[in-house]
């Protein structure tokens, strides 16, 4: 891009070899920006695929570049069979995963009413088992010991008796002289009984010396080891089954939301169904690639734009211009030409092929920050016939204002001295002498200085030194 500046220099009343002398003359001073810009629709619609779940968008149909379209037309479609399948699958997945919720979440419920169950049944085994030995300890040893004394005692009287009565017999029927047969039978039947009463002390003797040394002791040890595992068993269970409810109710509740993240997957999966098929909104032109704020480009598109072709996600593979949008120019300048324009900078437009025809134009926007390159995107307005030929995507060749002054004056740099932040002329009086006048100046265009202050139409002013004549137009 170039600046491009035009006026209208003083015309040269005289040289000589020490200088010459101009009259100030109004005139026209202008500069102007030149740049390429790219004509782009004012509210393009660009196509993104942007699923949740499905990755798979295979071409099937397609609409050609630069086609027009009308509203609900398809312009993409792609292959579902391999969704449907899947899309199928899961939802006789989410069956399963529904069923072994339901279970899970019922085996949680029978963990919460067994838990308690369980803790209340371990502290009755223990508080029974603490009750037995506490009995065992205070009363059942000792008793249990006295009954295995007494239960000896008990059988020694026994033969004691049946001794007894058997010496009583003999006794009786030894003083009658004559042993009857009667008399032999209880005889027999009594010394049978002293044997049994003998085998009843034998055993009880034993019986009581392990009753006293192994069973009673014995008892004794489990009692204390029942004890001692309940009490374990019930401080244990104290611990770990309430722990192991948590366990389950995290587990369950890591489940449910797996379950949950996998519904919601299956959701996002139908919703996806709904980029299958993309149907222009409404009347209007398919351009494959990108149009953004500044331009066009296919950017790629051509590599997987046909049928067959694998759709990228997430990647503007296609834009859609309304039948009813405005065409915009869209450029970009350096950060010089940035300072230098106006923020309502006005100018024209020409478009090659169309002759001398120019289009108004104005400035819409410039970016606050500069691109990767250094360049600052500007949009402008431009005002276009209805019949127009001009598309998205046409080059234009723009020119703006960037100052424009009526009836201004300037003077060749040499005629200007600068001194302490002064500026200062040789002004012709009317007695010929020449006068230094302070002046203000402004813009420097094409060589001359423009003066805001201190000179005046048809004043004469001297120009110091050799010059060559100036022409009346110049151009950079």
């Amino acid at each position: 891009m170039k600046l491009i500046y035009s006026l209208l220099l003083p015309s040269l009343l005289f040289v000589n070899s020490f200088g010459r002398e101009i009259t100030i003359k109004s005139q026209t001073l202008e500069t102007s920006l030149a740049l390429d810009a790219t004509f782009i629709p004012e509210q393009p619609i660009v196509f993104k695929i942007e699923p949740d779940q499905w990755s798979q968008f295979i071409i099937a149909e397609l609409v050609k570049h630069g086609a027009s379209v009308k509203k609900d037309q398809v312009i993409i479609a792609f292959e579902a069979e391999n969704y449907q399948r899947h899309l199928a699958e899961t939802k006789e997945e989410a069956k399963v995963r529904a069923i072994t919720l339901a279970k899970a979440e019922r085996q949680l419920a029978d963990l919460k009413t067994t838990t308690p169950r369980l803790l209340e049944g371990l502290k009755l085994a223990h508080d029974r088992a603490k009750e037995s030995l506490d009995y065992f300890t205070t009363t059942g040893r000792a008793l249990q010991e006295e009954e295995a004394i007494e239960s000896l005692k008990r059988s020694q009287r026994s033969l004691s008796y049946q001794e007894e009565e058997l010496k009583q017999l003999l006794k009786m029927y030894k003083e009658d002289g004559i042993t009857e047969e009667t008399e032999e039978i209880i005889l027999k039947r009594q010394r049978a009984s002293v044997k049994s009463a003998e085998f009843s002390v034998k055993k009880a003797e034993l019986s009581s010396k392990w009753a006293l040394e192994k069973t009673i002791p014995r008892q004794a040890v489990d009692l204390e080891r029942a004890y001692a595992d309940t009490l374990l068993a019930y401080e244990t269970g104290k611990v770990n089954l309430p722990r192991a409810l948590e366990e389950a109710t995290l587990a369950f509740t890591k489940t449910q939301r797996s379950h949950t993240k996998l519904d919601q997957d299956q959701r996002e999966l139908i919703d996806d169904g709904s980029l299958m098929n993309l149907k222009a909104p409404t009347d209007g032109t398919i351009y494959h690639g990108r149009i953004d704020a500044n331009s066009w480009s296919i950017d790629g598109t051509s590599k997987y734009l046909f049928k067959a072709g694998s759709v990228p996600a997430n990647t503007v593979f296609m834009s859609f211009i309304p039948k009813t949008t405005t065409l915009t120019l869209q450029g970009s300048i350096s950060q010089k030409d940035v300072l230098k324009l106006p923020a309502e900078a006005k100018g024209t437009a020409s478009v090659e092929g169309l002759g001398e025809t120019t289009f108004p134009v104005a400035l819409t926007r410039i970016d606050l920050a500069p691109d990767s390159t250094g360049q600052y995107g500007l949009g402008l307005s431009v005002e276009l016939p209805k019949d127009s030929p001009i598309v998205t995507g046409m080059k234009g060749q723009v020119r703006l204002i960037t100052y424009h002054k009526e009836n201004a004056i300037s003077i060749p740099p040499n005629a200007l001295t600068r001194d302490g932040g002064k500026s200062t002329v040789k002004l012709k009086m009317a007695d010929g002498k020449h006068e230094t006048r302070e002046v203000k100046t402004g813009r420097n265009i094409n060589g001359s200085i423009e003066i805001l202050e201190g000179l005046e139409v048809d004043q004469v002013i001297f120009v110091p030194g050799k010059t060559e004549p100036n022409t009346q137009d110049g151009a950079e």
